[in-house]
């Protein structure tokens, strides 16, 4: 195949038809290149969000990637791909514009005041895009069946998931706002112990409004004994289902409410012809959280992020949490709100 002489990288609405149409006929895409999520981060924080698309002199689309400019706590701005997510791949039309977009995507970084471009995918090796990893990724393949997923799930799980049936665990399934507000009670209790600050209300109401009313995800509830003590949120998008949040109560945590819930979600995702449970990234040295993703029978991979500019930036929130922890731990519950709703804007 020939590439055509005249090509160009520009900034497209991250709200464009063609930028849907585009992502939706690409068979690698996640909810992550979905325009909804971008649009998710925009509303919730303030940022301007856009994709880089490369584009040919009859203007047909060949590659493109969302980007949102996050303005850090000092006014220093950075282009990224994306905040708050774990991986963004650039999409392609065809392999043959791979190098072709880096090479532009380098370009415009140089020609945009942005002191970075951070692209949380591995690009092709070049001279100017730098590299860091500090996460794996654990995906569940789905697409041989209930049976097959099922046979590959560790022993400890498959008692957890007994255990907590035998308990009379419950598991909820909605997406409406009352099955969020009943998440974020959750998310903040845990976030609260854990000394972390949490993402705004705001945050969560949009997931509701962009992702969830459009089908691209629901709530899953457990319940015991008419009260809720655990709860996830699940994107899903292009047959990936993606595990995005998690929550639980201290005192429900014997009765393994998160194994039931994860199991129901595998369920789910087979009933529904998914290939993929997406259980998101985990940090290298966080041996404990990457041998619970993989006793489900995830595959594990190296996730690299690329960078245009300085590499791998210090993050705002790692720097504050140490301080903050023993404060959000001990303090009322506003505590934990208002620093995630001051800080988050700048974390990205």
């Amino acid at each position: 195949m020939m590439l055509h002489t005249e090509l160009t990288c520009e900034p497209m609405a991250i709200a464009s038809p063609r930028w849907l149409e585009f992502v939706t006929s690409r068979p690698s895409a996640t909810i992550f290149q979905h325009p909804n999520w971008a649009q998710l981060l925009s509303d919730s924080y303030g940022y301007k969000s856009f994709a880089l698309s490369l584009r040919n002199d009859a203007n047909r689309l060949l590659a493109g990637i969302p980007v949102i400019e996050v303005e850090g706590l000092l006014g220093k701005r950075r282009l990224v791909s994306l905040p708050f997510t774990d991986y963004s791949e650039p999409l392609y039309a065809d392999p043959i514009y791979k190098l072709p977009f880096i090479e532009r995507l380098h370009a415009l970084h140089l020609q945009h005041p942005a002191r970075q471009l951070e692209i949380r995918a591995k690009l092709p090796p070049q001279e100017e895009v730098s590299f860091s990893s500090d996460y794996v990724l654990n995906r569940v393949p789905l697409s041989d069946g209930i049976d097959r997923v099922s046979h590959n799930i560790c022993q400890m799980h498959r008692r957890n998931i007994r255990k907590a049936k035998r308990g009379g665990v419950t598991i909820e399934s909605g997406h409406e706002e009352q099955h969020l507000r009943a998440f974020y009670a959750l998310h903040l209790e845990t976030r609260r112990r854990k000394g972390v600050p949490i993402q705004p209300w705001n945050f969560f109401r949009k997931i509701g409004e962009l992702l969830l009313s459009s089908g691209l995800g629901f709530v899953l509830l457990a319940y015991h004994e008419d009260r809720c003590i655990a709860g996830a949120v699940f994107l899903h998008f292009n047959r990936t289902l993606t595990y995005k949040y998690g929550a639980s109560t201290q005192s429900g945590l014997p009765l393994r409410p998160n194994n039931l819930i994860m199991w129901t979600a595998i369920e789910w995702g087979c009933r529904h012809g998914y290939h993929v449970l997406d259980m998101g990234r985990t940090q290298i040295d966080d041996a404990g959280l990457r041998r619970f993703k993989n006793g489900w029978g995830a595959e594990e991979s190296e996730l690299v992020y690329s960078s245009f500019g300085p590499c791998n930036p210090s993050s705002l929130m790692r720097q504050i949490t140490p301080w903050s922890a023993t404060a959000i731990r001990h303090s009322p519950r506003w505590v934990c709100q208002g620093l995630g709703q001051v800080l988050y804007r700048y974390a990205g």
